[in-house]
């Protein structure tokens, strides 16, 4: 078991500037916040209780740079990957949201960086990426073993992101090395992937409600939309620049992050049309330097801003309104994820104060 620090700091949700107050938050949103902290020290998973408004605990993983965090379908478990720093990670950690407490460790083996992570539809069984193998692990998340590794296909270079078919049948990686790729692969390794080329830095990746697939080409400044079933593209076209993380939203709606420096924003599609509904700004002094996270929970969607350490919280039936400040200071903040599970750590005294 991993000593966890436990925290009780007062999320500061931003109300000078009219935006979401804390409360409608607590009552729209319960379950915990997962937040990768990638430089904190040695590397950190805070929980946030969303309907205390608390950062309630935070979990030492390890010198390994985490960067990505991905929760179990009945939300009790999580999973982050040791990156790697002068030398590539090889451990998966795995991890029980309501004890906030680590599980163990999964072996991935030497040089393999492993980075991002999903559950199969079980709950028992995951997928990870490993950059330097150009290959998948298939993971049993109870015997903390791999039970299989599947490559991502010839011509696809360093799997980053990772997103699942609704069925669970099918995995789709963006290789964001050599042409830029997308691999479709089956998750049952019945037959060889089918590896598209969509465009330079092929990285974050979704399958959208209309079931096609779509892929942020961040060195090419575009963004492509994948027949799984076909495995054909249906169409690329242009982005703003660096479109770095997506997520889907309510309403056939698909949400990119983007931007360096100058240009960081969020632009909402329309999923059926691909035209761009409504923009979002990213305040802040460079903030796009360091990166984003990005997620949405319903209505509800978290900003990082690595470069300043920052979590924003925007109300998506509010559009037009800036986000609040969730949390200020923070360690780095990068990867995100949501379960409904909260942190047995609130029956402690000391969550109350």
């Amino acid at each position: 078991m991993s000593r966890v620090l436990r925290l009780t700091r007062d999320l500061t949700l931003a109300t000078a500037t009219g935006c979401i107050a804390a409360a409608a938050l607590g009552q729209s949103l319960p379950g915990t916040l997962l937040v990768v902290n990638r430089e904190d020290v040695a590397g950190s998973l805070s929980l946030f209780d969303l309907p205390t408004e608390k950062e309630i605990a935070r979990i030492p993983i390890g010198p390994g740079w985490p960067h990505e965090v991905s929760v179990s379908p009945d939300g009790r478990l999580a999973l982050t990957a040791e990156y790697g720093l002068a030398t590539p990670g090889e451990r998966v950690v795995v991890i029980d949201i309501a004890s906030a407490d680590v599980i163990g460790h999964i072996d991935t083996g030497p040089n393999t960086k492993p980075h991002d992570t999903v559950f199969l539809p079980d709950g028992r069984h995951a997928l990870v990426t490993l950059e330097t193998t150009d290959e998948l692990a298939v993971l049993d998340v109870e015997a903390l073993t791999v039970v299989r590794r599947m490559p991502i296909g010839a011509g696809a270079r360093e799997g980053h992101m990772i997103t699942l078919s609704a069925d669970g049948t099918q995995v789709y990686v963006g290789g964001r090395l050599g042409r830029g790729t997308v691999s479709i692969v089956d998750v049952a390794g019945g037959s060889p992937p089918a590896v598209l080329t969509t465009g330079l830095g092929a990285e974050a990746i979704t399958v959208a409600s209309t079931g096609d697939v779509w892929v942020l080409n961040q060195d090419a400044n575009t963004i492509s939309v994948i027949d799984p079933r076909e495995l054909t593209i249906l169409a690329t076209f242009e982005a703003a620049t660096q479109p770095r993380r997506l997520a889907n939203l309510p309403g056939d709606r698909l949400a990119i992050i983007n931007g360096n420096a100058e240009t960081a924003g969020i632009r909402i599609y329309d999923v059926r049309t691909r035209a761009v509904i409504a923009m979002l700004d990213v305040p802040g002094e460079g903030v796009a330097a360091g990166g984003f996270g990005f997620l949405s929970v319903g209505r509800h969607a978290f900003v990082t801003t690595r470069a300043d350490g920052r979590i924003l919280l925007y109300d998506l039936d509010q559009p037009h309104a800036p986000p609040s400040t969730f949390a200020a200071d923070h360690d780095t903040p990068d990867g995100m994820a949501w379960s409904p599970v909260r942190v047995a750590a609130l029956d402690n005294p000391l969550a109350g104060r």
